[in-house]
C-alpha cells in the first residue's frame, strides 16, 4: 500500500465518521499537535517557579507580563490580591487604599497594557492601574479619573483610548449594551476624563441597541476595535472629532461565548463563539471547527462554566489554543489547538487553568538553566537553553498558565511547552486512525506489518481491525517500537478496515512523519 504522508495537513477530525476521512487524517488523539507536515507529542508543562523560588502567593486567575527597561515583570491577579514578580520574589501590588478586591470567579479579570501602564478590571471593584513607569515598589491604584462608583464588565484599550463595555454608572443604573470610551491618554499616563458631555474632549459613549444581547468583550483588529456581543459583532473605527468613532455591524448571526474569547492572528480574529470557533477577518466569518470538531467541543463543554472559556495565540508555533472546561472540570482542562498555517487541529490537556498569557517572561521562569551548576535540577532534566544569562529573551514567546488550583490552595503558575510530562506526572499522548480501507471497503485485508518513519520514543504501536464501519475497532498490541533501532513492527491482523495507533505514557517525546501498512488481499466475504 502507498506510504501515508502529509500527516500534519489535517489533524484530528471527530465529527466525521472515520471511514469518510482522507488517509492522512486522524480520527482521535490526545496531547498531539500537527506541525511542519508531521504529528508530534505536545510538550507538557512545568511549575514556573522551581527550586528555591516560592510558589504564587494567591490562587492566580489572570496573568500578564510587561517589560520595563532591562527588566521583565510578571503580574498575576487572585480573587482578593494582585502580585508581581521578576521571577524570584513576589511583591504585593494590591492597592494601598480601598481594601482587598472582591473578584467574582464567574467574571474573572480583563485588562492589558496601554502606553506602558498595566490595567486590570474585574467588574466588581473600580478598575486598577499600575502607573509608572512600573516598579515593584509602586502598588496599584484605582484608575484615576474613572467615574466615581461606576463599574464595567470588560475594560480594554485601543490606540490611546480605554474602552469600557457593559457599563454601570455611579448611580447603579446598568447599561449592558453600552460602549464607553475615555479621552485620549499620553504615554505612561491614564486618561484624564471619561466625561461624554464635554465637547472639548474625545470621550464618549454609544449604545449597541440594534440587537438585544449584552456586550461581552472586544479586541483590536488592525485599525478597528471589534466589539463582541452575545448575539452580534460590531466594528468601532476612529474617525476623529466630532463623532470620534463610527460604529457598524459586522454580523448579527453569532457572538462571543465569554470574555477573553477572541485574539488577533495573521488573518483576523480567532473567536470562541456561542456555537463554533471561527475567524472574523473584519467582514466575513469563517468556521474553523464545523464538520471537524464542533460537535465534539460543544457536546462536552461544561455549560455551567462556559465563562471559563478563553483563547490564546502561540505565534511561535502558528497556533491558537481554544481552551474550555469539559463536563469534569470547572476550569479549562482541554484545548483545541488550531494551526492556522496548515489548517490542522490538535488536542491538548490543561491543568485546570483560568487564563494563559502569551509573551516574553523572565529568563528564570523561561525554562533555561542557570549560568552555574547550582539550582537543584540535573542536566538531563532540562529542555531549555543552556546559559541563558539575560533577564529575559524578547525573541521567545512563552505561555504562562494561571491555575487557581483547589479551594484554599495557593494555585500554580505553569510554563507550557516546557517538558515531556504533565507537571509532576507522566503524560499520555496518542494519535489514532480507524477505518482505513485503501482501495475497497469490501475486500478483506491481511496486515502483516507496519513500516514507521518517526523520531523520539520509544512508543507503543497498535494495529486495529473492523469487519464493518458499524463495528468497534479491535486493537492488537501493544507492539513496542523504538525509532532509534526499529523501522517496522510485525503483526497478523485481518479485517475489511484497519486502524493504526501510536501511544506513549512515559517521559518521552516523539514525532511521526509517515507510516506504511504492509497489506495484502485476503479475499471477500
Amino acid at each position: 500500500m502507498p506510504v501515508i504522508t502529509d500527516l500534519g495537513k489535517i489533524g484530528v477530525i471527530k465529527d466525521v465518521l472515520p471511514y469518510k476521512l482522507p488517509q492522512n487524517a486522524f480520527s482521535d488523539g490526545q496531547n498531539v499537535r500537527f506541525y511542519e507536515n508531521s504529528v508530534e507529542k505536545f510538550l507538557g508543562h512545568t511549575n514556573a517557579f522551581s527550586g528555591e523560588i516560592e510558589s504564587p502567593i494567591v490562587q492566580p486567575h489572570w496573568i500578564t507580563s510587561i517589560r520595563q527597561g532591562s527588566d521583565m515583570y510578571v503580574v498575576y491577579a487572585g480573587e482578593n490580591k494582585i502580585y508581581a514578580t521578576e521571577g524570584s520574589t513576589h511583591y504585593d501590588m494590591t492597592r494601598a487604599t480601598g481594601g482587598d478586591y472582591s473578584m467574582d470567579t464567574s467574571k474573572g479579570w480583563t485588562g492589558g497594557v496601554m502606553g506602558g501602564i498595566v490595567f486590570l478590571n474585574n467588574g466588581v471593584d473600580a478598575p486598577q492601574a499600575w502607573v509608572g513607569p512600573p516598579s515593584l515598589t509602586n502598588r496599584l491604584t484605582d484608575l484615576a479619573n474613572w467615574p466615581s462608583g461606576a463599574l464595567c464588565q470588560s475594560l480594554r484599550s485601543f490606540k490611546q483610548f480605554m474602552i469600557a463595555m457593559d457599563y454601570t454608572n455611579g448611580a447603579g443604573t446598568h447599561y449592558p449594551r453600552l460602549v464607553k470610551w475615555s479621552t485620549g491618554a499620553s504615554f505612561n499616563s491614564v486618561p484624564s476624563s471619561w466625561d461624554e458631555t464635554d465637547s472639548v474632549l474625545d470621550s464618549g459613549e454609544y449604545e449597541l441597541a440594534d440587537t438585544p444581547g449584552v456586550v461581552i468583550d472586544g479586541a483590536e483588529l488592525r485599525d478597528t476595535f471589534v466589539i463582541y456581543k452575545e448575539d452580534s459583532i460590531w466594528g468601532m473605527q476612529f474617525v476623529g472629532p466630532p463623532f470620534v468613532f463610527r460604529f457598524y455591524k459586522i454580523s448579527e448571526t453569532t457572538g462571543a461565548l465569554s470574555r477573553r474569547c477572541m485574539a488577533e492572528i495573521n488573518n483576523g480574529h480567532f473567536v470562541f463563539g456561542i456555537n463554533d470557533c471561527f475567524i472574523n477577518d473584519g467582514q466575513n466569518l469563517t468556521s474553523v471547527l464545523d464538520q471537524r470538531m464542533r460537535r465534539e467541543v460543544f457536546n462536552n463543554l461544561n455549560t455551567t462554566s462556559f465563562d471559563k472559556c478563553f483563547v490564546v495565540p502561540y505565534f511561535q508555533r502558528s497556533e491558537i489554543w481554544a481552551c474550555y472546561p469539559d463536563k469534569t472540570s470547572d476550569y479549562a482542562n482541554k484545548a483545541v489547538v488550531w494551526n492556522w498555517k496548515d489548517n490542522s487541529i490538535g488536542l491538548r490537556d490543561l491543568p485546570n487553568v483560568a487564563y494563559i498569557h502569551a509573551g516574553a517572561v523572565p529568563t528564570i521562569m523561561g525554562g533555561g538553566d542557570s549560568t552555574t551548576w547550582t539550582g537543584g535540577s540535573s542536566w538531563d532534566d532540562s529542555i531549555g537553553q543552556w546559559d541563558e544569562n539575560t533577564t529575559f529573551d524578547i525573541t521567545r514567546t512563552r505561555l504562562l498558565m494561571a491555575s487557581p488550583g483547589p479551594a484554599n490552595g495557593s494555585g500554580e503558575i505553569y510554563l507550557a511547552d516546557s517538558s515531556n510530562n504533565f507537571g509532576d506526572e507522566y503524560m499520555t499522548s496518542n494519535v489514532v486512525r480507524e477505518s482505513l480501507f485503501f482501495d475497497s471497503i469490501d475486500t478483506v485485508k491481511f496486515c502483516r506489518g507496519v513500516r514507521i518513519n518517526m523520531e523520539g520514543g520509544p512508543v507503543n504501536i497498535y494495529v486495529g481491525k473492523q469487519m464493518s464501519v458499524n463495528e468497534a475497532t479491535t486493537w492488537e498490541g501493544p507492539f513496542a517500537f523504538d525509532p532509534s533501532t526499529d523501522y517496522k513492527i510485525d503483526c497478523r491482523v485481518t479485517g475489511r478496515l484497519l486502524g493504526f495507533k501510536v501511544e506513549s505514557t512515559t517521559d518521552v517525546d516523539w514525532r511521526l512523519n509517515s507510516y506504511d501498512m504492509d497489506v495484502v488481499p485476503a479475499g471477500k466475504n
